[in-house]
């Protein structure tokens, strides 16, 4: 009787979980995700592929946190995609808004990840306990 009640409740919040993801009303992707910085390139120069897909016809724009303006805008569209040059040293995100509603329906988030550290540690060299030289 137990097994059975914690096999319906797994069940149930799988359902859920499945019918909350179905009921997104639209999807944002971006490639790439990550951009990795030293000293010797502090500022990332990268061609992101931006593409939504909504779940019914509408009017989308997708714009990022650091522009003012949208990049583009899709009137009476259920999918899209673009290319966005940029050059960023800072984490920024994407945003899929529709019919100028403030809230956005989709967002992703680029990351910038820096290599170079002050940690002095990290470039002094290693030696086993049996190095004598």
């Amino acid at each position: 009787m137990r097994r059975a009640a914690l096999i319906l409740a797994l069940c149930t919040r799988s359902l859920a979980a499945f019918a909350a993801d179905a009921a997104a009303p639209a999807e944002l992707s971006v490639r790439p995700l990550l951009c990795i910085v030293d000293s010797r390139q502090p500022v990332c120069d990268v061609r992101f592929l931006v593409a939504w897909q909504g779940i019914e016809t509408g009017y989308y724009c997708v714009s990022t946190d650091s522009d003012e303006q949208p990049l583009r805008c899709w009137p009476d569209a259920r999918e899209g995609s673009l290319e966005d040059d940029r050059e960023f040293s800072e984490d920024f995100s994407y945003r899929l808004n529709r019919d100028e509603e403030p809230a956005p329906l989709a967002s992703v988030t680029v990351e910038v990840l820096r290599m170079d550290s002050d940690d002095r540690r990290r470039n002094r060299r290693t030696r086993h306990v049996w190095d004598v030289l």
